[in-house]
């Protein structure tokens, strides 16, 4: 996320800077705290209240995180009223009254930060004054105690593993219901003192204390892991912490630990994965994935290869574990062979979709063009009638091979099919360039019409985008018009402005005033009545301000008794 503060307007859906500015204009925004570093707090009062917390640097929004569980989008209406309230010095520019003194005030110091706070507090108190505040506050506050104890129970004894998992699970106890559940506002509360612990094995890292973060991460890895299944982790905030530690490790990895310390780490991995500590997650793989880049000696290889091994296909289309292991042995013959063994593994196990295209980019590489084409006819052949879409990948690498030996027939040939199939990895655009670019220019007019012809014969639910797509290239203004009447939403109404407004602005009006009169027939509910409103914004700005006047006195005739839709009529 990267929003700026000056310009947010523009960068935010109009519906929720809408619904933002009404909570900002009524003064829902309570309580903002500038925490210190560019960061924000705010209580945003909504049908609960709601923490807002944002990340601002040089006046650019680089994250926003609200408590609500709102997740269409990358912000919500209360983190949009904060930004109106961080801005006030914009409120002349969208008309919000302000109150303003005719006399001359002087100027107000800044607020303090709430770290310059703390930090100015903790610099004139007593060191035992703080130590009885601590104390008391243990005492009477469950979450502070498992939160403080965490955070620190390395200080009181040597750190490992049982150590931590205990503290992990008395936070499971703090944040959980009386059924073992976390739901989704403790989730973020148990993530960020789980990531309070993490905070410790990361210094750790940086100064060299090995040894004291690996149990830290193990805790973490096996406790998180568990809670994930009795939790409402809609914001990421619980598996955020899993792959926290698993980065830590992979940092780890790159340092120089001692034998003891590697040995320790690469078994640990073996028996976690063996006894399946983190139960059916993805995150099992990622445990040989490390022991891999650790190990050293041939009995450590064949003590991995041995674990592949023992993976067997279950025979399904899709084999998601097998595919995951054969990556595996890949990783394992790349760090412990030569290329040849690299390249006879790929070559053994093509049918993984992975491995052949791997293979294919070394033939392209190698401009071994026919090499090429026989892999991917292979996986045409293997893929297409189940996985269409690895068919057509593997369509795309020939076309991109014909297109190197101008081969024009075959060019032709998958150009059509990608136009005629729209399921290519680019837009259809590209593939229509590229087909209309290999006829001849005075066959492309009969070649569209036979296109446009079997378009319509086949009757399939795009139909009309495709349609309407060959005329907007084209350039037919009047065909995609007619077209536009026989196939007539809203929607497509508004797709069409930018084309046929120029020409056609009053069939764009009488279209937009039958479908609105349908539209609002079949449809109750003020968002719906809100849309509808919004469609006849467009027809005063298309010109049609007559005709959208006469819609709304129908409207308020017919349907006198819906309320909401009356008062959005009167916003229009």
């Amino acid at each position: 996320m990267r929003i700026s503060l000056d310009e947010f307007e523009q960068q935010i859906d109009e519906a929720i800077l809408k619904r933002g500015l009404q909570y900002f204009k009524k003064g829902h925004v309570a309580n903002v705290e500038e925490l210190g570093g560019g960061e924000y707090e705010a209580v945003v009062e909504g049908s609960e209240d709601y923490i807002v917390n944002l990340s601002v640097e040089n006046g650019i929004v680089e994250d926003a995180v609200c408590t609500c569980p709102y997740d269409m989008g990358p912000v919500c209406k209360h983190v949009v009223a904060t930004f109106f309230y961080l801005q006030k010095d914009m409120l002349d520019a969208i008309h919000i009254p302000v109150t303003k003194s005719k006399k001359k005030t002087e100027a107000r110091p800044k607020k303090k930060t709430v770290e310059e706070q703390v930090n100015e507090i903790l610099q004139a108190i007593p060191e035992e004054e703080l130590k009885d505040f601590i104390r008391s506050t243990c005492k009477k506050d469950r979450e502070f105690r498992y939160r403080f104890l965490a955070k620190f129970a390395h200080v009181n004894a040597p750190a490992s593993k049982e150590l931590y998992t205990t503290q992990i699970r008395h936070l499971v106890e703090v944040y959980s219901d009386r059924h073992g559940f976390i739901g989704y506002h403790e989730a973020g509360e148990f993530g960020n003192a789980v990531s309070d612990i993490l905070d410790t094995a990361k210094k750790d890292v940086e100064n060299g204390g090995y040894k004291n973060a690996l149990p830290v991460i193990f805790a973490v890895i096996e406790e998180v892991t568990s809670v994930l299944c009795f939790c409402d982790d809609s914001n990421g905030y619980i598996g955020g912490c899993i792959e926290y530690a698993f980065d830590l490790m992979n940092e780890l990895l790159d340092k120089d630990l001692d034998e003891p310390l590697r040995k320790e780490l690469f078994n640990y991995l073996i028996t976690a994965y063996q006894t399946r500590k983190l139960g059916d997650w993805d995150w099992n793989n990622s445990l040989i994935h490390y022991a891999i880049q650790l190990l050293k000696t041939p009995q450590e290889k064949e003590q991995i290869k041995a674990i592949i091994n023992a993976v067997k296909p279950t025979g399904k289309d899709w084999d998601w574990e097998y595919r995951g292991v054969q990556k595996l042995m890949l990783q394992l013959i790349t760090k412990t062979e030569n290329a040849e063994a690299v390249t006879q593994y790929l070559q053994e196990n093509v049918s993984n979709p992975d491995f052949r295209e791997e293979l294919i980019k070394q033939a392209i590489k190698a401009k071994d063009y026919e090499q090429v084409l026989k892999l991917a006819g292979d996986g045409i052949a293997k893929d297409d009638e189940k996985f269409r879409g690895l068919g057509n990948k593997w369509r795309e690498y020939q076309l991109s091979v014909y297109r190197e030996q101008r081969d024009k027939e075959n060019i032709k040939r998958l150009a059509h099919y990608f136009v005629m199939d729209s399921s290519g990895s680019q837009p259809m655009k590209y593939y229509y360039d590229i087909l209309k670019k290999t006829i001849p220019v005075d066959s492309w007019r009969e070649y569209l019409e036979k296109m446009i012809a079997d378009v319509f014969k086949k009757g399939n639910w795009d139909d009309y985008e495709k349609i309407a797509s060959f005329f907007i290239w084209e350039r037919y203004w009047e065909r995609y018009l007619t077209l536009l009447q026989k196939n007539t939403t809203l929607s497509r109404i508004e797709s069409a402005e930018k084309y046929l407004s120029d020409s056609y602005t009053e069939q764009l009006v009488v279209l937009y005033d039958k479908e609105i009169r349908l539209f609002v027939e079949n449809n109750v509910g003020r968002s719906h009545y809100q849309n509808a409103c919004r469609y006849i914004r467009r027809m005063k700005k298309l010109g049609g301000s007559k005709i959208a006047s006469k819609l709304i006195e129908d409207l308020k005739t017919q349907y006198k008794n819906r309320r909401a839709l009356i008062e959005e009529l009167n916003r229009v």
